[in-house]
């Protein structure tokens, strides 16, 4: 209970501090036009506008976190090849990759059967996919990949990005998390957490591997049933 409670007050801090900037930002442009200090413009009001939908963001971002944390009572399960998932996500995917100017590779390998709601999968793909868009460099590969080894489906996708600082690394699936990039990236930082989340609600796990300038390996596993 003081675990849980204390963690209700890190994320009530965090989300403040999420929503503190673009609310003060909106709120100062608001009341210089108010006060007449200004006039308005089209590149002033599209600032004013950039600022209303980070916030629009951050809010939908949450309510998916939120969804997806009580996932579990409402899980349509069924079983799916994992490897046809990860080819229609990154079908969708690949124009927002390669308008980062990316390249992404699908090494499906082969059915990789799991009990799943394959919705969520799709989810928990996209976020992994979308979040090396973020922070990949143009001309960076994207790789995905997936087995089944041991008895479970394996899912990884692998980029060769500017890679993760240890002291970083144990904290990319915390909710709201963003780390040394966030000033030059947008987000939330609640992806990660989302894709945690739904893996979690599933039984299986993720882990990330990464070094500075060397890359980031998300890997995901899953029960296989056959």
């Amino acid at each position: 209970m003081v675990r849980s409670d204390r963690d209700r007050r890190n994320l009530t801090a965090d989300v403040a501090h999420e929503l503190r900037t673009p609310l003060a930002a909106l709120q100062a442009g608001l009341e210089e036009l108010r006060d007449g200090l200004v006039q308005p413009t089209p590149e002033g009001l599209a600032g004013l506008h950039d600022q209303s939908l980070r916030l629009g963001r951050v809010v939908t971002d949450l309510a998916e976190l939120s969804a997806v944390e009580t996932a579990g009572l409402s899980l349509h399960l069924a079983s799916v090849d994992l490897a046809q998932v990860a080819r229609n996500e990154c079908a969708l995917r690949e124009p927002q990759l390669r308008a980062a100017e990316l390249t992404l590779t699908l090494e499906p390998g082969g059915p990789a059967f799991v009990r799943a709601d394959a919705d969520r999968l799709h989810q928990a793909i996209g976020n992994l996919l979308a979040n090396a868009a973020r922070y990949c460099r143009p001309g960076d590969r994207v790789t995905v990949t997936i087995s089944v080894d041991h008895g479970q489906a394996v899912l990884s996708v692998a980029d060769t990005g500017p890679g993760i600082p240890p002291e970083e690394l144990p904290h990319i699936f915390d909710r709201l998390w963003r780390g040394s990039a966030a000033e030059q990236v947008a987000g939330s930082g609640i992806g990660l957490a989302v894709a945690r989340e739904i893996v979690s609600s599933h039984g299986g796990t993720i882990q990330a591997t990464s070094a500075p300038g060397e890359g980031t390996r998300i890997t995901i596993r899953l029960p296989a049933t056959g």
